[in-house]
C-alpha cells in the first residue's frame, strides 16, 4: 500500500469519526485536568517532556494507524491508551505499591509505565508490538534517567509475558477472543497469586479453572464508563 493510499484512506476514516474525536479531545483534557495533582514528580515530568517532544511531530496516533494499515488489519483504529487519572484509580484499588512489578500489556507511548516507575515507585515494564513505540520510550527511559526501573519490550501478548510480574494489566476492550484465549493462557502460568487486571472482561470467561475473580468496580475511559476486573492466579495451567 502506496503513502497516497494511506493519506486517502486515513483522511477517510478521520471525517467518519471527526463527532466522536471531539468529544474523545474534550475527555481527554478533562481527566488531564484530574490527574495533575498526582504528576508531579521530577523524574516523571522529565521523562513526559521527552515524550512529548519525540510525538510532537508525528503523534503516537498517527503512528498507530500507519502501522496497522501496512499491517493491513481490519480495524487501524487500534490506539488507545489508560487515561492517567483511571490509571492511579485502579492501583489505589488493587494496593499497588513499591514493591511490585508491573507489566503493562499493550505499553503504547509508555506514560504509564513512567508514571508507575516514578510517583509510586515500583519496577515496570511495558509491553508493545509497535517497533515504533519501543523504541521512543527506550529512548524516554534513556533520556532522563530511569532505564534502571522501567524497561520496554517490542512482542506480541499472545506469544510472551516478559519479567517477573506481580501485577499485569490489560487494556484491550476490542481484542479478538483468540488472542484473549492465549493471553488468559500465560497468564495462567505466572505464579500463584499474581494478580491480572483486565478491562471490560474477567478472564474466567476463557480460562475458569485458572483465575479468581478478587474485585470488579467501574471506572471511565475516555470512550465510557466500563469495569475493570481483577484477579488472581490460583494454580498453574
Amino acid at each position: 500500500m502506496d503513502c497516497q493510499t494511506k493519506q486517502r484512506i486515513s483522511l477517510s476514516e478521520k471525517l467518519k469519526l471527526w463527532p466522536l474525536s471531539i468529544l474523545v479531545s474534550v475527555r481527554e483534557w478533562r481527566f488531564a485536568l484530574q490527574a495533575l495533582p498526582f504528576i508531579w514528580h521530577r523524574t516523571f515530568l522529565r521523562s513526559e517532556w521527552w515524550r512529548c517532544l519525540l510525538f510532537f511531530q508525528r503523534s503516537a496516533w498517527r503512528l498507530s494507524v500507519d502501522y496497522y494499515l501496512d499491517k493491513n488489519a481490519p480495524d487501524i483504529h487500534c490506539f488507545g491508551e489508560t487515561p492517567l487519572i483511571t490509571l492511579i484509580r485502579i492501583c489505589r484499588r488493587v494496593g499497588i505499591d513499591a514493591n511490585d512489578e508491573f507489566l503493562e500489556v499493550g505499553a503504547a507511548t509508555g506514560r504509564n509505565c513512567f508514571w508507575l516507575s516514578s510517583v509510586v515507585g515500583c519496577r515496570a515494564v511495558g509491553l508493545e508490538q509497535i517497533p515504533d513505540f519501543v523504541h521512543r520510550a527506550e529512548c524516554v527511559a534513556s533520556w532522563s534517567q530511569c532505564a534502571d526501573q522501567v524497561r520496554f519490550v517490542c512482542g506480541d501478548m499472545g506469544e510472551m509475558l516478559p519479567g517477573h510480574p506481580s501485577v499485569v494489566y490489560l487494556y484491550g476492550s476490542n481484542l479478538e477472543n483468540e488472542l484473549i484465549q492465549r493471553f488468559a493462557t500465560l497468564c495462567s502460568e505466572l505464579s500463584v497469586g499474581v494478580m491480572v487486571i483486565t478491562v471490560s472482561y474477567p478472564l474466567t470467561d476463557y480460562l475458569q479453572e485458572s483465575f479468581e475473580v478478587v474485585d470488579a468496580f467501574p471506572v471511565a475511559f475516555t470512550w465510557g464508563v466500563t469495569t475493570v476486573y481483577v484477579q488472581k492466579v490460583i494454580r498453574y495451567d
